[in-house]
């Protein structure tokens, strides 16, 4: 998985409701390189975090522009892999980089009850220490190893959305999306029965909401969101991967939108089963939101 160090995420500041303002959301970068990049030696232009490398647990930062011919340049902070496998990032617009643990092949370096804490990357010390332990009411680890499968920092309000599914089982539904202050970890809200993964925040349709997929089908949701980022209202079905690429049945590992409002979805195969890195496939797939009809369409 890699995070660009820098990214278009979004920026707005007033009421998201279906006007000017809620349009804006996602259309301007905030997120800044870390301060301690220059001391890395890699290209600031190329830099990326990654949680994808075979042989390298945690986090690395490596350049992403490289000739195949090329030797790829990677750093890694001595904290980025004590921790364990890591898997989804993001960053603010202060440097500082948000990941999560997932585990990998098997439990050795990810204990089931280290799951549910996201970890913080000081962008001046380049160090990794636990920002949260997220709480968990019941697990069953015999049938769910996982704990969250989503991060993601919202520009327009400073905090941090995660998604855990912890306390979910093969047939009940107990995820939890929680909206958290990246200062101090403190939980502001949350909004329960949903297993979610792939977060990111837009204004696409005129209404800042939270988008996200479920991990347990092919369908993408987004539920509307206030100006201080809280949930309001009700999940929404905006569209599916449901037989679509090569393997019909992917989820959203990770949801972002480009500069002409294109929703794009990272798929991969994910059946609360443990992989290998270099067994996981993944298909980019592109949604165009049509304002007559009030829904998205599948962009071959």
């Amino acid at each position: 998985m890699l995070s660009l160090c820098q990214l278009l995420i979004l920026s707005c500041k007033e009421e998201a409701t279906a006007d000017e303002d809620a349009w804006s959301v996602n259309s301007s970068p905030c997120q800044r390189q870390p301060a301690f990049l220059p001391s890395t030696g890699l290209n600031p232009k190329a830099a990326a975090f990654s949680t994808s490398e075979r042989n390298t647990k945690g986090l690395v930062l490596k350049e992403v522009n490289a000739a195949a011919t090329d030797t790829v340049k990677k750093w890694q902070h001595p904290s980025w892999g004590k921790y364990g496998w890591m898997g989804p990032i993001t960053t603010d617009d202060n440097g500082n980089a948000y990941t999560v643990p997932v585990p990998v092949i098997n439990l050795l370096y990810n204990p089931i009850n280290k799951q549910n804490i996201i970890y913080k990357v000081d962008s001046r010390t380049a160090a990794m220490q636990p920002l949260t332990e997220l709480p968990v009411t019941e697990r069953t680890a015999t049938e769910n190893v996982f704990g969250l499968l989503g991060i993601y920092f919202d520009c327009s309000t400073q905090k941090l959305y995660a998604a855990s599914i912890a306390a979910s089982t093969r047939d009940k539904e107990r995820g939890i999306l929680y909206l958290i202050d990246p200062a101090d970890g403190k939980i502001l809200d949350e909004w329960k029965g949903h297993d979610a993964m792939g977060l990111c925040v837009a204004g696409i349709t005129g209404e800042k909401r939270l988008y996200y997929g479920s991990s347990r089908s092919s369908d993408i949701y987004s539920i509307k969101v206030t100006a201080e980022g809280k949930f309001s209202g009700e999940a929404r079905k905006e569209c599916s991967l449901d037989l679509l690429g090569p393997r019909g049945d992917d989820k959203a590992r990770r949801i972002r939108f480009d500069k002409n409002g294109v929703m794009l979805v990272h798929g991969v195969e994910f059946n609360y089963n443990l992989t290998a890195p270099t067994e996981r496939q993944e298909t980019v797939y592109k949604f165009r939101y049509s304002e007559e009809e009030k829904k998205w369409g599948y962009e071959l």
